[in-house]
């Protein structure tokens, strides 16, 4: 039970991929933080995909020598997700996620590792000419988050995780 006298800048209700992050940036920046998540896990749905995230073009892969590029992105998310009402927020993902690597490398905890290979749900002729269909995706496994939120990785959903 929290404390009624307890107040926070910022609460997070979610300890996925995406609530996590969050809350890392928000305490890297040196707020209060508190994360709300209902079952007694952290990973949330990113745990059933062992902790992938999909970041084109991140400086990861290209220091890993990995090829990747916005146009490839953009040809796969119109092939896949024929969305042409959320072109803004697609184009904000595709300019700003490499962005967001980047501080998380440099502010949090968070260390993403680039995945060379990897099945994907919608694979295409372009894609499988590529080291991989998600070679551009960072592999964060629930074991970091767990580190980041005080060394909880008994309570981690995925697969891939363990104690200690």
């Amino acid at each position: 039970m929290m404390p009624a006298h307890e107040t926070y800048d910022v609460i997070v209700v979610g300890a996925g991929a995406g609530g996590m992050t969050a809350a890392a940036v928000a305490a890297a920046e040196g707020l209060r933080v508190l994360v709300i998540e209902k079952t007694a896990f952290v990973g949330g749905t990113t745990a059933w995909s062992d902790g992938m995230i999909w970041i084109p073009a991140n400086a990861k892969m290209k220091e890993a020598g990995l090829s990747d590029s916005v146009t490839d992105a953009v040809r796969y998310l119109s092939n896949t997700v024929p969305e042409p009402a959320n072109a803004g927020l697609r184009a904000a993902f595709l300019a700003r996620g490499p962005e967001a690597v980047a501080y998380l490398q440099a502010n949090t905890q968070v260390r993403l590792q680039p995945v060379k290979a990897c099945p994907d749900y919608y694979p295409s002729d372009w894609a499988r000419r590529r080291v991989g269909a998600c070679s551009s995706r960072s592999s964060s496994t629930a074991r970091s988050w767990a580190r980041i939120s005080r060394g909880c990785a008994r309570r981690c959903r995925s697969s891939r995780c363990s104690a200690g």
